[in-house]
């Protein structure tokens, strides 16, 4: 995502030897690409390939053998692209679900383009075992306004839908004019473990600029090993409303913290 293509893109993290695309359709082309992040969250790519899958559904009798039924749904065709639309690069995501059924779909994203862009909008197809369309979900990245190579995390959480197996995520973004805000930076980061089993970010942050900052938000990203995102949370600071050279202290909760290794802290005025 993000490379100036009208596509849809469905990525995911292939931990085994081998992966079947199961969402295929008949007589279209299709290109896949293997990479792996780097430092700095660059992607190196290590092989790509282009393959086109056959007319007729009963060419693929001889891949049968055991006789199993062949998936009869077809996924619908993606939908284009509004002429104006800016497509966002996904860094990483993960989802989760916790004791209520409450399934967690966190992510980051990027503007690859050279345009300052906002309006973002967060598409979500859920499928089930068969590739058949199962439900729905929209969202919106935390940060209103996005610069060009700026990141920016986004949380969307929905009741699971029922068969859930996989979903697929696009995500756009509109031009927007640039929009001058405060100076705000991150002075104080600390985490710990509290004793009721809870993840704390917390810290500082202070108004470096000249203009007063209201409304002031943190959202925090935790990350494995791996550089991949585990879960995004954000809160208001402490005060909310900052004049230049003054802090506030901020503390982002986390329930769902597993074989976490580093975090990140952006603070904003919403």
């Amino acid at each position: 995502m993000g490379t100036g293509y009208g596509v849809y893109i469905h990525k995911a993290n292939i931990n085994e030897p081998s992966f079947i695309d199961s969402l295929l359709r008949s007589n279209f082309n299709y290109k896949y690409r293997v990479t792996r992040l780097e430092k700095r969250g660059q992607e190196a790519i290590l092989a790509q390939i282009k393959a086109n899958t056959f007319v007729e559904p009963t060419l693929l009798d001889d891949f049968n053998p055991e006789g199993e039924s062949l998936p009869s749904h077809i996924p619908a065709t993606p939908t284009a692209l509004p002429a104006d639309a800016v497509l966002l690069g996904l860094l990483s995501d993960n989802d989760f679900i916790d004791e209520f059924n409450t399934l967690t779909i966190v992510g980051e994203l990027r503007n690859d383009s050279n345009l300052t862009v906002g309006q973002t909008d967060i598409s979500i197809i859920f499928y089930d075992s068969t590739g058949a369309t199962i439900g729905t979900a929209t969202g919106e990245t935390l940060l209103e306004v996005i610069q060009p190579g700026e990141n920016s995390p986004f949380v969307v959480t929905l009741t699971r839908p029922q068969g859930y197996d996989s979903y697929s995520l696009r995500a756009i973004a509109r031009p927007v004019s640039a929009q001058k805000s405060a100076q705000l930076t991150v002075v104080e980061l600390r985490r710990y473990e509290d004793g009721a089993g809870f993840f704390h970010v917390k810290g500082k942050i202070e108004n470096v600029g000249n203009s007063t900052a209201k409304r002031v938000k943190v959202a925090a990203s935790i990350f494995g090993r791996d550089k991949n995102i585990i879960n995004v949370g954000f809160t208001y600071v402490n005060p909310p409303t900052l004049a230049p050279g003054e802090y506030a202290e901020y503390d982002v909760t986390f329930a769902y913290y597993p074989r976490y290794a580093s975090q990140q802290v952006i603070a904003f005025e919403e």
